[in-house]
């Protein structure tokens, strides 16, 4: 059998070398007589065709695969000049609309300061216009907020110690540490309490390392730019991917933006997890980091972190644990029966980075956030070094170079003064909220609670088609309510915080006559509310001209302040 196959892979050798030798032969004879010089411009000129075919092949492909079809073929067909000058047309009225309504609601405002003045204002004249422009913001916030997540401190005695103790390290910068050592020593102490929480400082564990930074998204940023840098190291990618599910926070896009790096998107299952099958399909030679949520800031899930890190494991990559929420209250969650047993942090083989948000449910002020790492090694990459500058050598571990020692100083304090008794006591009050969240919104018509897993985090869509879940927060936010907008699917949600726990019922209680409400408005839509837009950004296939749209909003919302 063996000879065989031998035999016949040499005659189908034989036959290919022939016809090699055939089709050079053809070659030849139509070259003869033809100068040099035209041969090898001709042949530079087809080398050159070909790799700008390929090329060109190559990132279509690209964008194909990261785009879709769809978003080709809309960008392609907004660039014929009758559907451009009608996209530009509607949409024109659709800002006009939000531009007429920001400044219905600016009116009664002070005017605004456009100019330095020339001889400095008084003490009491600050303080009067500092209250005049407060007088506009949310107020009742602690032990009765009626906003989703936003405002997380309670406890007017915790207040006033963090207030107090920024105010004694405002003058702090880590940057020179040699000057502060204090708030040097304050922000390794906080890493090494967050580490403690998160599978870190054990026998098992015990490089687990970190820094301190302005807030969640920085972490983020922070983690994903030093995994690039590693990874193009270790692993010599060039051209990196990050796996990310579809209900990924935003900052992942920012971290895509900022540092060159391509975005693969994953669905999440029924549950709302990351789905771990199409995630190991999307692994590829250029994939440097897996991203999972800890829990997910949409839906309150927690993504199967113990599996995809042996994933990550497997296949060589980094896995970053989006923990940012559920840092300093998972770890106090008695049973994670959600998740039966398995782990989330450090303690799952494979984690290699973790963020997590002091100024969340650690209870310090805005803003301060920890990011870890497994290693020293890793953590280095985050750092930047200058050898050749005039000013002299620089290091600085962060984007930041000075950073403000009172935000280090008043997050240290938050945790001493909780402690682990404190948090356990917070987490079994958030959880118990949210046991009855669940099951009120269950008992309303109309509406379903959409993820499986207790956290902070509740969220809810409609399963009446006539119920118009948009419609109803228009209603809420007539009522006082700031809940969280979300989209594919349509839904809302209420991140539940010490400082809105006791508002839960009330909640309950108006969310079911916006409910009622909603069914007996007779356009289906409520005057200057969000319905209209969401309703359109999520019809709308282009997904392009809905970014357009957002960045034309977020104009009229800095030019209105």
């Amino acid at each position: 059998m063996v000879t065989e196959i031998r035999k016949f892979s040499d005659q189908i050798a034989f036959v290919v070398l022939r016809r090699m030798d055939a089709m050079m032969i053809m070659v030849d004879d139509c070259l003869q007589g033809t100068p040099p010089s035209r041969v090898v411009v001709g042949s530079a000129l087809f080398s050159y065709l070909g790799m700008k075919f390929i090329s060109v092949g190559t990132d279509f492909h690209h964008q194909l695969r990261n785009r879709g079809l769809l978003r080709i073929v809309f960008e392609a067909a907004k660039s014929l000049p009758i559907l451009k000058d009608l996209v530009a047309c509607e949409k024109a009225k659709l800002i006009a609309t939000l531009d007429k309504d920001l400044r219905k609601k600016i009116a009664a405002k002070p005017p605004r300061m456009i100019e330095l003045p020339y001889d400095g204002l008084s003490s009491k004249e600050i303080m009067s216009e500092a209250d005049c422009r407060r007088a506009k913001d949310t107020s009742h916030l602690m032990k009765a907020s009626r906003m989703s997540g936003a405002v997380y401190m309670a406890d007017q005695e915790h207040f006033d110690l963090l207030c107090s103790i920024y105010s004694s390290f405002v003058h702090a910068n880590p940057l020179h540490a040699d000057a502060f050592p204090s708030v040097t020593r304050m922000e390794a102490e906080v890493v090494s309490m967050t580490a403690s929480l998160l599978g870190g400082c054990s026998a098992t564990n015990p490089d687990v390392c970190g820094l301190m930074t302005s807030g969640g998204t920085e972490s983020i940023l922070t983690a994903i730019r030093a995994t690039r840098d590693y990874m193009r190291v270790v692993r010599h990618v060039r051209r990196p991917e990050m796996i990310v599910a579809v209900s990924a926070h935003a900052a992942v896009y920012k971290a895509a933006e900022y540092f060159n790096i391509q975005i693969v998107r994953v669905p999440v299952d029924k549950d709302f997890r990351m789905d771990v099958d199409a995630t190991a399909r999307a692994i590829r030679k250029n994939t440097i980091l897996i991203y999972a949520s800890a829990p997910g800031y949409p839906h309150g899930v927690i993504d199967p972190v113990e599996k995809l890190a042996a994933l990550a494991k497997k296949n060589g990559v980094c896995l970053h644990v989006d923990a940012c929420l559920g840092g300093f209250v998972l770890p106090f969650i008695p049973s994670l029966n959600q998740t039966s047993s398995e782990l989330f942090d450090f303690r799952a083989p494979g984690v290699t980075s973790m963020s997590a948000d002091t100024h969340k449910y650690g209870l310090s002020q805005k803003g301060s956030s920890v990011v870890l790492y497994a290693s020293a090694l890793l953590r280095q990459y985050q750092y930047t070094a200058v050898m050749d500058w005039s000013g002299g050598l620089y290091i600085s571990p962060s984007q930041p170079g000075s950073r403000p020692g009172g935000l280090i100083a008043q997050s240290w304090a938050s945790l001493l003064h909780l402690g682990r008794k404190g948090f356990q006591m917070i987490t079994k009050r958030i959880c118990n909220a949210a046991v009855l969240l669940r099951a009120g919104i269950s008992s309303i018509d109309g509406l379903q609670v959409l993820g499986s897993d207790v956290t902070m985090v509740v969220a809810w869509g409609s399963t009446d088609p006539l119920l118009d879940i948009y419609v109803v927060n228009d209603i809420m936010i007539a009522k006082g309510w700031h809940l969280s907008v979300l989209h594919t699917p349509a839904a809302l949600h209420m991140c539940i915080t010490p400082a809105n726990i006791e508002c839960v019922p009330e909640l309950l209680s108006d969310l079911k006559a916006a409910v009622d409400e909603a069914r007996n408005s007779n356009d289906g839509c409520i005057s200057g509310g969000k319905a209209p837009i969401y309703g359109l950004a999520g019809a709308l296939p282009d997904r392009d001209l809905v970014g357009d749209i957002l960045k034309d909003v977020q104009d009229l919302m800095l030019r209105h302040v």
